[in-house]
C-alpha cells in the first residue's frame, strides 16, 4: 500500500526556536504514539476520548498504524532531535465510514504543544487530504466543555451544532 507523502516539507516555527514537520503515520510509529499518550495529562485525555482511559488500547493502535489511504488518514506533527530521533507532538486523523462521502475526524495534541499552532496546521493538512480524496464533508463530535476544539473548528470555518439528545456533546461540520 502506497502512504501519501507530505503535502510540504515545510517546518513550522515553535516558541523555543525549534521545528516541527507534519507526515503521515508510518506502521513502526507505535510507540511514538503511545509516548505521545502518556504525555497527556488526564483532562486532555478525557477531553480527546471522552472518557477517563489510562492506557491506548490495542485494536485503537492497530487500526490507526494500518490505514486505508483511500478511506482514512493519519497525519502527525513530529520534532526530530539533534540525534534523529522523532518525537510525535500532535495526531489528526479522520476515517470515513462505509458508501459515504463524509469523514470524521479528531485530534490530539501534547500538552506542552497546544499553543504553537500544531492543532491548526494539523487540521489544515487533514482537510487538504480529504478534499484531494474527494471527500464532501469532515464532521467531528466534540465534548461541549472542550473550548479549545470548539474554538479551533469554528477558526477553520466548521459550523457548530448542538446534539438535542445529548447535551454533552457538539456536532462540528465542514463542507468540502
Amino acid at each position: 500500500m502506497n502512504i501519501p507523502k507530505p503535502f510540504t516539507n515545510k517546518a513550522y516555527a515553535l516558541g523555543d526556536g525549534s521545528y516541527y514537520q507534519i507526515r503521515s503515520i508510518q506502521a513502526d510509529d507505535r510507540e511514538r504514539i503511545i509516548e505521545l499518550f502518556n504525555h497527556l495529562s488526564p483532562d486532555s485525555r478525557y477531553l480527546r476520548f471522552a472518557h477517563a482511559i489510562s492506557k491506548l488500547p490495542d485494536d485503537f493502535l492497530d487500526d490507526i498504524l494500518h490505514l486505508d489511504y483511500k478511506k482514512e488518514m493519519a497525519l502527525l506533527a513530529v520534532i526530530t532531535s539533534l540525534t534523529g530521533t522523532e518525537e510525535i507532538i500532535g495526531i489528526a486523523r479522520y476515517v470515513t465510514p462505509p458508501n459515504q462521502n463524509a469523514c470524521e475526524f479528531s485530534l490530539s495534541v501534547s500538552d506542552n504543544y497546544t499553543t504553537h499552532g500544531v492543532g491548526t496546521h494539523l487540521m489544515l493538512d487533514l482537510i487538504e487530504h480529504a478534499k484531494k480524496n474527494g471527500l464532501k464533508e469532515m464532521i467531528g463530535y466534540v465534548l461541549s466543555k472542550n473550548s479549545r476544539m470548539l474554538h479551533l473548528v469554528s477558526d477553520l470555518g466548521f459550523q457548530i451544532h448542538s446534539q438535542d439528545d445529548d447535551p454533552d456533546f457538539k456536532t462540528v461540520s465542514l463542507p468540502l
